[in-house]
């Protein structure tokens, strides 16, 4: 007998239709993302995009956070806009600790949706406070940082990816990262730092993104490109 797979056929229908449902919702914010801050790499997308709109489900029992995790899939399925801000913020007041994560995930999502930049830049804030160092809380930082770049608020999306860049491992430090980094420098008015970050993104990158890289920071410095 397989505990896990009995686990999951009594896992309730409605936390199975909320995937489905999260997956359309979550449109906008890969749009956003590829639109605004496509410097983040593919993997961290997709990742983000599920914790956005599933959480972390599986790891909990006890009834208030099964009652909770109900309480969220329910608002997501009946609620739009306005009205589903609302009651996920109601919501966020009110999980238990270990919900609370998914909730400020999805908050930040619909906040973002409706064009709420600065709420949807606290709800990831919230949830990085949550996994402090964890894998998820550097993603809500991800997060965070590219609302802030959406919103036009550059200084400080460069402070949290400036932070985030020195937490990652360097094996971590993507290209896709840098060049968060590197668009968040240059509108922040900080030129030098943006072109150094897009000439060393070139010298390691071959190819077309080289060649992008390249002509990005000669066009930050004022040189001539296409010669």
């Amino acid at each position: 007998m397989n505990p896990q797979k009995n686990q999951e056929t009594e896992a309730p229908q409605m936390l199975q239709d909320l995937q489905a449902e999260v997956s359309a919702e979550s449109a906008p914010l890969l749009r956003f993302i590829l639109n605004n801050a496509s410097v983040i790499s593919g993997a961290v997308i997709i990742f983000l995009l599920v914790l956005g709109g599933t959480g972390v489900w599986s790891w909990y029992s006890d009834k208030k956070s099964d009652e909770a995790k109900q309480s969220l899939a329910r608002i997501v399925q009946s609620n739009t806009g306005a009205d589903r801000i609302k009651a996920l913020k109601d919501l966020a007041a009110a999980a238990p600790d270990p919900v609370k994560l998914s909730v400020y995930f999805t908050l930040g999502l619909a906040a973002l949706e409706n064009g709420e930049y600065d709420l949807a830049a606290e709800a990831y804030a919230n949830a990085a406070k949550i996994d402090k160092e964890g894998a998820f809380g550097l993603t809500a930082m991800l997060g965070e940082a590219g609302v802030l770049l959406k919103a036009g608020k550059h200084v400080e999306a460069l402070n949290l990816l400036q932070e985030l860049y020195a937490r990652m491992k360097a094996t971590n430090q993507s290209p896709q990262l840098r060049q968060m980094l590197a668009e968040a420098a240059a509108g922040a008015g900080k030129t030098e730092l943006a072109v150094q970050t897009y000439q060393a993104l070139a010298r390691e990158l071959p190819g077309v993104e080289g060649e992008y890289f390249s002509a990005r920071a000669a066009a930050l410095a004022g040189e001539p490109t296409g010669k």
